[in-house]
């Protein structure tokens, strides 16, 4: 556990999306952040877990069960108290019924752990609970806006009773891109309440190694040309607009081989729709899935690979943007969330419109042009967590002596 100091801030996170010891790759980047942030403030985490008769009978809630209702992951303590949750229907009912979860945990661990302020990383259900629950506590409460799908704008009702409304009576919200705070504002909430933070990088695990060692260490060709992806396989993400380009690209460049590094995510699995692409424009072969990969292996794609492509519809902060430019990879990504942010230079790559037409340019310019791998890495360096962390505990100052 972290060393508790004298007059250190105590903070309660909660969050529906947050690792545990059944599925640890759930919500990392929240984990990341608070692990950062942990060096300087006393944490503990509520993460409410959804629970409905005969869940195990589903493929993605059969090990929910297997949860423990407590434990310590990376140092901070973890609750993991269950909530009725029927998938896919009665939506409004989430919001009771994590709060009724919620609630008794988190006046238990006050008793123990007197904390200073609630720190939210998701709107729903998250947000409305929290919300009640800070209120009742007399406590300061901030939300943190991770990608433009936090909001709902699909659900109108959702995004417009609710999502929106709590958002501006939040004390401060965290964005992790100015796109999405514009977004916000332009739905009414005030622009005073915004402070920019994105996510920060492991730049200790993904740091520039030399390419044809880590191309041995994988198995891949020398004289390829690879271009890599990661991501869940949902729609968002973008792979069919990668594969849909690859024919123009191996007119020019017949040794490129596209490698797609992911699994199925929270919003479905889209493998399916993708592998029928890759048999429509005849790309067996040059179109790869590999699964999943741990964190270790990542790194060695990141280096192995020419060039790392995010075609992504919708993002927050891109972790992996990040983690591959950490790693001295030169990447095209569309202008979406903290793309501008993170890849503002064109000595790291490109940043294309969101469009399909866009993707074509944008990857034929990467692959034509030669790139200081090395001083990308060295440039990413002070990108990492703690620089992060470090910017949000200036926030929870801000909310604590009452400033904002």
């Amino acid at each position: 556990m972290p060393k508790t100091y004298k007059n250190r801030m105590r903070i309660l996170a909660i969050s529906y999306l947050f690792p545990n010891s059944i599925y640890p790759n759930s919500g990392i980047f929240v984990l990341n952040r608070l692990k950062a942030v942990s060096k300087y403030c006393d944490v503990k985490v509520i993460n409410p877990i959804p629970w409905f008769p005969f869940n195990s009978l589903l493929k993605r809630y059969k090990n929910y069960h297997l949860i423990p209702e407590k434990e310590v992951i990376e140092g901070i303590e973890v609750f993991h108290p269950r909530f009725f949750s029927i998938p896919r229907y009665l939506k409004i009912v989430d919001s009771f019924t994590f709060f009724l979860a919620l609630f008794l945990p988190a006046l238990k661990i006050k008793k123990i752990f007197p904390y200073d302020l609630i720190d939210v990383h998701w709107t729903y259900p998250d947000l409305p609970s929290a919300y009640f629950l800070a209120r009742f506590l007399r406590k300061k409460q901030l939300i943190t806006l991770r990608g433009k799908e936090a909001l709902y704008t699909d659900i109108q009702w959702l995004y417009k009773k609710i999502i929106l409304p709590l958002i501006n009576r939040s004390d401060i919200v965290i964005s992790l891109s100015r796109q999405l705070m514009d977004l916000c504002i332009a739905g009414g909430i005030s622009g005073n309440k915004f402070r920019i933070i994105r996510n920060g990088a492991d730049t200790f695990l993904f740091h520039f190694l030399d390419r044809d060692m880590c191309r041995q260490r994988l198995n891949l060709l020398k004289n390829e040309r690879i271009i890599i992806s990661v991501g869940s396989l949902i729609h968002r993400k973008g792979f069919d607009r990668i594969i849909k380009v690859m024919p123009e690209i191996l007119k020019k460049y017949s040794g490129v081989i596209l490698y797609i590094i992911g699994t199925e995510g929270p919003e479905g699995n889209y493998k399916k729709e993708l592998i029928q692409l890759v048999k429509k424009y005849s790309l067996d072969g040059k179109v790869r899935f590999t699964g999943g990969v741990k964190n270790h292996e990542l790194v060695l794609w990141y280096n192995a690979a020419d060039v790392f492509c995010l075609a992504s519809r919708s993002e927050g902060s891109p972790n992996v943007l990040s983690e591959a430019l950490c790693c001295g990879c030169p990447s095209v990504a569309t202008d979406v969330g903290s793309v501008p942010e993170i890849l503002g230079d064109d000595s790291m790559g490109a940043v294309i419109p969101d469009d399909d037409n866009a993707l074509f340019s944008g990857l034929m310019t990467v692959l034509a042009k030669k790139y200081d791998r090395r001083a990308i890495s060295i440039s990413m360096k002070q990108y990492d967590w703690d620089w992060c962390a470090r910017q949000v505990v200036q926030v929870y100052r801000e909310i604590l002596e009452g400033k904002p």
